[in-house]
C-alpha cells in the first residue's frame, strides 16, 4: 500500500502575531478617553455666586465644595465636617502655606458657609478664597 504524500504548495508556516488590530482597537480606546476624560473632572454641578474675580498666586489649593444640598466635598470627595478638620489639620501641619479655594452654591444657605469658614480658619489655615464666577 501506498503511502499518500502531502501536496507541497509553497507556503511556510507563519509564526508572528499579526498585531494591527490590536494597535487599532488601542488607538480607538486611547480616543475615548482623552475625549471623556474632561467631563469625568468637572465634579460637583454648583451654581456660583457673581462678583469681581481676583487671582491668588498658589501654586497648589486645595478645594472644598460645598453643594446646594449642603454636602462638603474635599478635592471632589464627600466628607464630614470632622473628616474635614482631621483632612486640613494634616495639611496645615505637612505645609505652614497651604491655601483653601471655597466653591459654594448661591442657593446655599449661608449658616453651612460659616460652618465651613470656621472649619478651615480653626485648624490654622489663613490663606483662604471664594469661588465666583465673573460678573457680566
Amino acid at each position: 500500500m501506498a503511502r499518500k504524500r502531502k501536496r507541497d504548495y509553497g507556503l511556510d508556516l507563519v509564526s508572528e502575531i499579526n498585531v494591527t488590530s490590536l494597535v487599532d482597537v488601542m488607538m480607538t480606546l486611547l480616543i475615548i478617553f482623552i475625549i471623556v476624560a474632561p467631563m469625568i473632572e468637572q465634579g460637583i454641578d454648583i451654581t456660583l455666586p457673581t462678583a469681581e474675580p481676583k487671582r491668588i498666586d498658589v501654586a497648589e489649593v486645595m478645594t472644598i465644595t460645598v453643594a446646594d444640598n449642603e454636602r462638603v466635598y474635599l478635592e471632589g470627595q464627600r466628607v464630614t465636617m470632622e473628616d474635614l478638620a482631621e483632612r486640613l489639620a494634616n495639611v496645615h501641619a505637612a505645609r505652614e502655606d497651604a491655601a483653601v479655594l471655597i466653591k459654594a452654591d448661591t442657593d446655599l444657605r449661608y449658616g453651612r458657609v460659616v460652618e465651613v469658614l470656621d472649619t478651615v480658619r480653626g485648624v490654622g489655615i489663613s490663606r483662604l478664597a471664594m469661588a465666583t464666577k465673573p460678573a457680566e
